[in-house]
């Protein structure tokens, strides 16, 4: 990695960890703003440096450190109700820097987004918010051997007015930083 990519990725890193300290418990599964910063990681960044970002993170969980949510930090997250939606970040990093990746290496210009270019990282948005859900229901409903029906109402519904909210946010910066972030990078979609 250049440096430029090193400091972009240390800076979502911590954006992602500041996130999880900004929960609102509402039963196993906390809201937190974690997830907005992976999906901005990958729709800004890139798949290279939004994996590496959230791959950092959860290392750095899984060793202890308290940057999970509620300050919270060791392995047994991962054996945990949240376990299936800490994994599920990397898809979300890994789906939404793939699609940002493709905007990039095809963009006409480093200083504005098009809008077919806009609404394929708005699609991205959704689809990788929806892998998050993916891993994590299922993970959750083994974890606490409840039914899928019960998972969905446990992991999935008091959720979805807040990943709305968060696609919303994630829209709005998106013209205003994908253009800041691609030159700050140069020419990523070339180069990769």
């Amino acid at each position: 990695m250049q440096l430029r990519e090193i400091l972009l990725t240390a800076a979502f890193t911590a954006l992602i960890i500041v996130g999880s300290y900004v929960a609102i418990p509402i039963g196993a599964v906390p809201i937190t703003l974690q997830s907005l910063f992976v999906l901005l990681s990958g729709l800004l960044a890139g798949k290279r440096i939004a994996l590496t970002s959230v791959g950092l993170y959860l290392v750095l969980g899984a060793v202890g450190l308290p940057v999970f949510s509620g300050g919270g930090g060791g392995f047994a997250h991962f054996s945990g109700p949240t376990g299936g939606f800490l994994i599920g970040l990397l898809f979300m990093a890994l789906l939404s820097g793939s699609i940002s990746d493709l905007v990039a290496a095809r963009s006409n210009s480093k200083e504005t987004l098009s809008r077919g270019e806009t609404l394929t990282l708005i699609l991205g948005a959704v689809a990788s918010t929806l892998a998050v859900y993916v891993t994590g229901i299922p993970f959750l409903q083994m974890m606490l051997s409840v039914t899928f029906k019960e998972a969905l109402a446990i992991g999935l519904l008091p959720f979805i007015a807040g990943d709305l909210l968060k696609l919303v946010a994630a829209v709005l910066l998106l013209p205003i930083f994908f253009p800041v972030v691609h030159t700050y990078l140069g020419q990523r979609g070339e180069a990769e």
